[in-house]
This record gives structure tokens, C-alpha cells and sequence, in this order.
């Protein structure tokens, strides 16, 4: 990310989002409290990231009394550097219509979707879907509000989703 970038996504968090501090130098392209909890979820980007030290780290964990950030509880990769290519990027219209943003992974057996989905100017719903690749067993945690998801800067960055309900879907 260029200076320019990282500026507009500070001065676009919404007041809960900037409770969300990735690492010194990180900036939150996604970031949310999860809904009905005490949890929180975020894509933390970090070095430029059309450049060798661009990183990016999916992170969940609990929220402290006060409503900041506590206790990462997962974060994957453990070290960001050289973690781009351990992700996917899509944006696309599904069968009905809906609109999604989405940045997946897996992890020890698990498949994780950061996404937001809109149809029109109505927010359907935002957060993590987390899928037991053996069992395909699907739980999601929403997001308690609707988050900014900064997803075009990882435009170029991140390889296209072969595993869309649309089939290959990229960041375009």
C-alpha cells in the first residue's frame, strides 16, 4: 500500500473500527465486532502490498471490558511476511443477484471466507464463514454492524477464488 492509501482507509473507520489497531505500521482492510459476542475479526494488511514486503494476517479474538481489542485468539498466518499467496480474493454478483467481497483461506482443516454481501443499497450481512473441509459443516459469525471492507487494495494482489458458488471469481 502506497501513503496515499493507508491515509483514506484511516480516515474512513468508523469509530468501533478504529478501536481495531492491527500491529504498528498494519492497517485494517476489514475489521468488525462479532455479533452477540465479545469477539472481534479483522484482515490486517501491512508493507506495500504491490511490493516484496506486502503481508496480510487474518485475525480473531476477544474483545476486552472496555470494547478494545484484547487477546488475538487465531491468527493465521502466525508471520505475515510472505503471506499473500496463502490467500484468495474474490467480488461478485451471485445467481440472485447479491453482491460479495470476499478473502478465504484454510487452516488445519478449516476454509475461512471474510465477506460482505449486499444486494442493491441493503447490507445482507458481513463477517466469517468457517467450513470444515472434511464434514463441510458451515458455521458463520456475523458482524454486530456493518463493516468497511477495503478489499480493492488487495486488487492485483491476491490470486483469483477457484471455490465461489460462481466458480473462479478475482478481485476486479
Amino acid at each position: 500500500m502506497n501513503g496515499r492509501s493507508r491515509g483514506v482507509i484511516l480516515l474512513a473507520l468508523t469509530a468501533s473500527q478504529a478501536t481495531f489497531a492491527c500491529d504498528e505500521g498494519g492497517d485494517a482492510l476489514f475489521a468488525c465486532d462479532a455479533a452477540n459476542s465479545t469477539k472481534y475479526i479483522e484482515l490486517c494488511a501491512s508493507g506495500d502490498l504491490h511490493g516484496e514486503d506486502g503481508a496480510l494476517q487474518y485475525r480473531f479474538g476477544k474483545l476486552d471490558e472496555d470494547g478494545t481489542r484484547g487477546a488475538v485468539e487465531l491468527a493465521y498466518p502466525e508471520v505475515p511476511e510472505g503471506s499473500l499467496e496463502k490467500f484468495h480474493g474474490s467480488v461478485y454478483h451471485d445467481a440472485e443477484g447479491v453482491y460479495v467481497q470476499s478473502v478465504r483461506f484454510e487452516n488445519a482443516g478449516y476454509s475461512y471466507t471474510v465477506f460482505t454481501q449486499a444486494q442493491g443499497m441493503e447490507e445482507l450481512g458481513a463477517g466469517v464463514r468457517v467450513r470444515n473441509v472434511k464434514t463441510g459443516k458451515v458455521t458463520t459469525i456475523d458482524c454486530s454492524e456493518r463493516p468497511r471492507f477495503y478489499i480493492f487494495e488487495l486488487e492485483g494482489v491476491l490470486a483469483c477464488d477457484p471455490a465461489t458458488p460462481v466458480g473462479k471469481a478475482c478481485i476486479e
